[in-house]
């Protein structure tokens, strides 16, 4: 049998510590540094200012410890508090995506799109018949579910195109949405080259897109204020 007290755990990355940070209320951004050893070296957050910096760096603290079993000296957290209407100016990280997986179930495939931005990762979702002969449109219905997870559904996209066409010797692929945005429509449009993985360049097209506006997008509802 082997000694589990031999097993040496294994330490948190950047990204986990950022998506922990996350969760705090009134976190709206975080970077984690980590030395070669991937030991914590710094904090950088920025936060509302409706919480005394003290509770707010408390709370990252208690957490990383927590979950992490990461100690915090405090003189590592940089902390910048900022208003509710400073904070909506600062347009989120460009998204990216960080996995494309698509899954047999039955006589149905699943698409499933994995995108990280601002310390935040959202999983989306579509649903196809296996048989469907367009499976990168589905592609694209999963791509703009992450998103609006990763925008908290502040905007509702509607996907109006994905089509393909030749380009010299390269083959193109083209998706066009339509956002609503307050009381008016605005239409996007992506690119990508089909490579040999077609969802994948579907949903890299629909990114792109979104990317255009997405700072923009994330400005247009209030945020909810929270009492401490």
């Amino acid at each position: 049998m082997t000694d589990s007290s031999s097993v040496v755990p294994t330490k948190p990355s950047a990204n986990d510590l950022e998506l922990s940070l996350s969760q705090i209320r009134g976190i709206y951004a975080s970077c984690v540094i980590l030395d070669p050893n991937r030991d914590l070296d710094e904090i950088h957050i920025v936060a509302s200012d409706e919480r005394k910096p003290k509770q707010i760096v408390r709370d990252v603290e208690t957490l990383l410890f927590v979950k992490h079993r990461v100690k915090v000296d405090y003189r590592k957290i940089s902390l910048v508090q900022l208003s509710d209407e400073k904070l909506l100016r600062i347009p989120i990280a460009r998204p990216e995506i960080k996995a494309v997986v698509e899954e047999a179930r039955g006589d149905r495939k699943r698409f499933r799109v994995e995108i990280q931005g601002a310390s935040k990762i959202a999983v989306g979702h579509a649903e196809e018949r296996i048989d469907n002969p367009v499976p990168i449109r589905t592609a694209a219905l999963a791509t703009i579910d992450a998103v609006e997870k990763l925008l908290d559904q502040r905007i509702q996209v509607r996907l109006e195109n994905v089509t393909t066409f030749r380009f010299d010797s390269r083959e193109v692929l083209i998706v066009i949405v339509t956002s609503q945005i307050e009381d008016r429509e605005e239409t996007f449009v992506g690119a990508s080259f089909a490579g040999n993985r077609p969802a994948e360049s579907a949903a890299r097209a629909t990114l792109d897109a979104l990317n255009r506006r997405i700072h923009n997008l994330t400005l247009q509802s209030p945020r909810e204020s929270d009492n401490d």
